[in-house]
């Protein structure tokens, strides 16, 4: 996506009537953990806004081009969805100045994977807090202006960019991507990679699938390298 499309258009939350719906989805595990009776995080609300926002884009993908195909509709439903592309969306909303945090965590307000779960977990509250046809439309008010410009973007892969950028100034070797480990539960595991070649680490990546955090370790690599 490119990175300018949220930060140039007003983007407000949507309106609530239950606040405490609002706040559950903007509460990280480790302020639950410090405050047990404020009541739970938002983790399951971004299950539910997860599901949300891929019908959505996939629905408006279908309904506005009907000759593209399985694979092309996925890749950039794909692009629309991805962590990094929610994250801008979350910041333009204004999500990280209002996540609570525990005393430890203040760091994860800057976490792009955390606030793509908000951004999603906020989907899922609203949908609870005003029915699943005002969430839809309020997805839809956010995407439409969106899905018309990810057409005019090349189908990135940066993993693959990455290796060719090594096999052409750093040699033969191909990069290696290490698991790191994963956080939190079995719903919304993120998931950790890092990017090595030989023994130098050049980027690592975060993301909600192996798959989104090795795309994003690349991503890191090709930043450092092309600041």
């Amino acid at each position: 996506m490119p990175r300018s499309s949220a930060s140039h258009r007003t983007m407000e939350l949507p309106k609530f009537q239950n606040l405490a719906l609002l706040r559950q989805a903007l509460t990280h595990s480790s302020y639950a953990n410090e405050h047990p009776g404020d009541g739970p995080d938002y983790e399951r609300l971004e299950f539910l806004g997860d599901s949300i926002l891929e019908f959505v884009v996939r629905d408006l993908l279908f309904a506005r081009y009907p000759k593209m195909s399985e694979g092309k509709m996925s890749q950039r439903a794909d692009q629309l969805v991805d962590g990094a592309h929610l994250a801008e969306l979350a910041v333009a909303l204004g999500i990280p100045a209002q996540m609570q945090l525990g005393a430890g965590a203040q760091h994860e307000r800057h976490n792009p994977s955390v606030q793509a779960d908000m951004f999603e977990a906020v989907i899922g509250a609203y949908r609870l807090d005003a029915g699943i046809a005002a969430a839809l439309s309020y997805v839809e008010s956010i995407f439409d202006p969106l899905v018309d410009r990810v057409l005019d973007l090349p189908a990135i892969d940066p993993v693959s960019e990455f290796q060719e950028y090594v096999h052409a100034h750093l040699g033969p070797q191909s990069p290696e991507y290490r698991d790191r480990g994963d956080t939190g539960p079995g719903h919304a595991k993120e998931f950790t990679v890092e990017v090595v070649v030989g023994e130098t680490s050049y980027g690592i990546g975060q993301g909600r699938s192996k798959k989104e955090a090795r795309r994003n370790a690349a991503l890191e690599a090709l930043r450092r390298l092309n600041p």
